[in-house]
């Protein structure tokens, strides 16, 4: 089973090189929105499903859309900024990442989408994709003999 995660070309080798090492954080996007780092996620496959587990820490779950359309599960979410100068002090480090996200895994043929649930606890987004029953592994019996003549023989007519 191949899960891959979508991505897009590079209009620029610098945009590349710059997002090789910094990722798209803080650059702005197409829309003009800034981009956060897409969150680190992993995905496991059981033989019943296939869990994709997200971090993010900072959102909360009214900031987080998960749709899935043609077998392509997208989740996205938006951190948003929280503070103002003059209120809290002058700011003289500012690491934390806000801004939206979006993140695309293609799906296997075979899963039931209309099964697919997701949770969110403590940072963590859980996204439980079951598998549908023709995709799941399953035993084959092998009965009898089976009536086949051997090499160099030949079926007699019958008649």
């Amino acid at each position: 089973m191949a899960l891959y995660p979508t991505s897009t070309r590079y209009a620029e080798p610098f945009d590349q090189l710059f997002d090789t090492f910094f990722g798209r954080a803080g650059r702005p996007a197409a829309n003009g929105n800034v981009l956060m780092r897409a969150p680190e996620t992993d995905v496991i496959e059981t033989e019943r499903e296939i869990r994709v587990v997200t971090e993010m820490p900072g959102l909360r779950r009214d900031n987080i859309e998960i749709d899935v359309e043609n077998n392509v599960l997208t989740i996205r979410g938006e951190k948003r900024e929280q503070r103002t100068e003059g209120e809290q002090g002058r700011w003289h480090l500012a690491e934390r990442r806000y801004g939206t996200f979006s993140r695309s895994f293609v799906l296997p043929r075979d899963v039931d989408a209309d099964g697919i649930q997701a949770a969110f606890q403590d940072g963590v987004l859980t996204v439980s994709v079951p598998k549908s029953e023709k995709a799941r592994r399953r035993r084959i019996e092998i009965g009898g003999e089976a009536s086949q003549p051997q090499l160099g023989e030949t079926e007699q007519p019958q008649g």
